[in-house]
């Protein structure tokens, strides 16, 4: 494997130089160059979890294995390499019941992934001057009203502040509407006003003071951009990114139109069961209604990235687009979450509707993936999926993390058996199977549990740790989090 790999690093020093003027196509995926199928070959088998076990001699897994243990129907990726599209790769099948395989332009529902793209379109209307990044956002507003209360006083809202979301905005997402039922209007969303299913979008908070993910807040912007051009949302997107940008797969109609659907792959729950009806319906466009491929990610990526050097200007101006690389709040900018890890920075977001869970990242010297794939437990995949590319590719970041374990014999295990109980992450069940502790840690999923002192132990399936202070009670630690737990009674 390692050799493998090492080849296939080494191939990718003859690609072309980075931010050359043509962006070509990827590699077809019947017609792929051998070094090209080399590489592909490496990330499918390559898996990583987020922690492995010092000298474990098998710590990669293979792609098809995680997605039928995952229940994913379907994944496809795209890889950026010195600002190209390497490659681009589908596996699986488009309907959870099996029937056509999924190939590279097969489309999937982008979720917040939207939300990148429609920051960008809303910045091209700041650039024309029809839109103000700082001015009030009830100056902006025609078609509906944003209803001011005590802390619009304080603070007014702005464009800016909806795009980083610090706006004090509330309801954080939405869960679309299955074919079988109405589908409100955009005001009808906006007010909370059935048939929708979320509550009146309104200011909740202090605009400015805080970074708070809101959906809601780039409703509002959907409505702004609607009043300031006159044009169906749809028809924005289109005009301002996704036809200057290429990316002639994609689409903002909601719903997807009945003719496309056969190029969709229908989506699945964490079971690997499809989704009741099909694909969710998004009336927040914006938040949440794009449809794409990996590939036409890809190519929005790559604007971005040559933008910020000056050699691309379909959307934004260089200027512009470190505007929307800026931070505001807790490394988020306008649409985008930022890092700078090893002084490379990247822009990404990641994105989960009904069915769909996807992931993209962009490196500013001209790397990048997008990962899409078409189950609620995706969101478990990608990741992994992400750690593989990262070492083929020879990037810095998104590396597993190694740990050393002791030996404890099924004796000293057993008190730590049981269910326990937190006060935010519902209940924990750990067993012993075959001498070894496996644990349900919730909303975190399934793992095995490794003793790295008598009365610690991690996960390797997450990034989770578990101290006992006694067999009844300890500390669950995650994302910096310490979080209480007892056993159950």
């Amino acid at each position: 494997m390692r050799s493998s790999t090492l080849a296939a690093v080494a191939v990718l020093l003859c690609v072309p130089p980075l931010f050359s003027q043509a962006v070509p196509a990827p590699a077809s995926q019947t017609s792929q160059p051998q070094s090209i199928a080399a590489e592909i070959h490496a990330v499918e088998t390559g898996l990583l979890p987020p922690v492995t076990v010092s000298g474990d001699p098998h710590p990669t897994r293979s792609l098809t294995e995680e997605m039928s243990r995952r229940h994913v129907p379907a994944v496809s990726i795209a890889v950026i390499h010195n600002g190209t599209i390497r490659w681009a790769h589908a596996w699986g099948t488009l309907n959870p019941a099996g029937g056509p395989p999924a190939t590279p332009d097969t489309l999937f529902q982008a979720a917040s992934i939207s939300k990148s793209l429609t920051a960008q379109a809303a910045l091209h209307l700041v650039q024309q001057g029809k839109l103000s990044l700082d001015a009030p956002v009830q100056t902006e507003l025609k078609g509906w009203t944003l209803p001011q209360n005590t802390f619009t006083a304080q603070q007014p809202v702005t464009l800016r502040e909806l795009l980083s979301h610090t706006a004090g905005i509330n309801v954080h997402g939405f869960p679309g509407y299955a074919t079988t039922v109405p589908v409100p209007t955009l005001q009808q969303v906006l007010d909370g006003i059935k048939p929708a299913n979320t509550d009146a979008i309104r200011v909740t908070a202090v605009p400015g003071q805080a970074n708070s993910y809101s959906g809601g807040g780039f409703t509002i912007v959907q409505q702004m951009m609607i009043d300031t051009t006159g044009q169906p949302f749809p028809q924005i997107m289109q005009s301002l990114v996704l036809g200057p940008i290429g990316m002639h797969h994609s689409t903002y109609q909601q719903p997807l139109p009945q003719s496309r659907l056969k190029e969709a792959a229908l989506p699945a729950d964490d079971k690997g069961e499809p989704i009741p009806g099909g694909p969710h319906i998004y009336p927040e466009m914006a938040a949440a209604g794009l449809w794409t491929t990996p590939s036409d990610l890809a190519l929005w990526i790559i604007e971005m990235q040559r933008s910020l050097s000056g050699h691309a200007n379909h959307v934004l101006s260089p200027d512009m687009t470190r505007t929307m690389l800026t931070p505001i709040k807790d490394n988020y900018g306008l649409g985008v979450d930022l890092s700078r890890q090893n002084d490379i920075p990247s822009f990404a977001h990641s994105g989960g509707n009904a069915g769909y869970k996807n992931f993209y990242i962009g490196y500013e010297n001209g790397d990048g993936a997008v990962i899409m794939t078409s189950s609620d437990s995706g969101g478990w995949l990608w990741p992994d999926i992400l750690r593989s590319i990262s070492r083929v590719y020879n990037w810095s970041t998104w590396k597993t993390t190694q740990r050393s374990t002791i030996s404890l014999a099924p004796s000293a295990l057993t008190p730590y058996t049981g269910k326990f109980s937190t006060k935010s992450l519902g209940e924990i069940e750990i067993a012993l199977e075959s001498g070894h502790l496996q644990a349900n840690l919730s909303y975190y999923g399934s793992s095995p549990l490794f003793p790295s002192a008598p009365n610690t132990f991690f996960a390797t399936d997450t990034q989770v740790e578990l101290r006992f202070d006694s067999p009844d009670s300890g500390t669950f630690l995650v994302d910096n989090q310490s979080i209480p737990f007892t056993r159950a009674k």
